[in-house]
């Protein structure tokens, strides 16, 4: 059973952090967000602070789902949908989710499971999606004093395990974090053991706004760390208008091939 994850992957879970992340260990897509935007303390217990353990007993064999919920396969037993749905209430995924599924698409083509309305949501059979911060808050913009301090201890906190050979083993890392880490002094080198290559890349997007990307390489050119814009401020573009997007992240599936 321990056979199929990594060495690597099951190494964290003797660490002391709760949240390692969610989907697929074994993929070469990681995706890394800022933080969860939950409100209440029920939904950070399920799906941040009993990460670990919940993988403890996934990587044994004994399957774990509880309210449609596993870090193996997220919200599989919803039906989720691959349709934008705001709230994530009408059987529809948020704007992060629906980038993240886009981004997946781009870099690893597949045929996505069908249903009525839409195809199922299914990224996290390809990726791997973690966070910079375990502070969750539903609002990350214009913090308090008092969250800003919280998500940099966090931050801190994290720093060594996303470090680790598990994390730096993706072949391609997309970092959906804006300018997060001008905000909390983010060493995306040192994290990743990766180069900047300048200068920074710009896409003109169909709406006429440019979305930049700094990319980031191994020394063997094996890996690439893409930081560009939060998942959700690509979607407030307009779905219609991110496909030069996409289309510049299509270059680099020689990597996963």
């Amino acid at each position: 059973m321990y056979d199929n994850y990594p060495q690597s992957f099951l190494d964290l879970l003797k660490s002391e952090h709760d949240y390692i992340g969610q989907g697929n260990p074994n993929s070469k897509i990681l995706i890394v967000g800022r933080e969860h935007g939950f409100s209440d303390e029920h939904q950070c217990s399920l799906e941040i602070w009993r990460n670990k353990n919940q993988w403890k007993q996934i990587v044994q064999g004994i399957p774990f789902c509880e309210e449609g919920y596993s870090p193996r396969t997220c919200f599989t037993e919803r039906k989720q949908e691959f349709r934008l749905d705001m709230k994530s209430k009408n059987g529809g995924v948020s704007p992060t989710w629906y980038i993240y599924q886009m981004i997946v698409n781009a870099l690893c083509p597949h045929e996505m499971p069908q249903r009525d309305r839409a195809p199922l949501l299914d990224f996290f059979n390809y990726s791997f999606i973690t966070e910079f911060s375990t502070a969750s808050r539903p609002n990350n913009y214009n913090p308090t004093n008092e969250e800003s301090a919280a998500t940099r201890k966090s931050i801190e906190e994290r720093t060594p395990l996303l470090s680790t050979d598990f994390f730096r083993s993706f072949s391609i890392v997309i970092l959906a974090c804006g300018t997060y880490f001008d905000d909390y002094d983010i060493n995306i080198e040192q994290i990743f053991d990766v180069k900047w290559s300048a200068p920074t890349e710009k896409v003109l997007l169909d709406n006429g706004k440019n979305i930049w990307l700094n990319l980031h390489y191994s020394n063997d050119r094996n890996r690439i760390v893409i930081h560009t814009w939060q998942a959700s401020g690509i979607c407030r573009q307009g779905l219609d208008n991110i496909q030069p997007f996409l289309d510049y992240l299509i270059k680099y599936r020689e990597l996963i091939s």
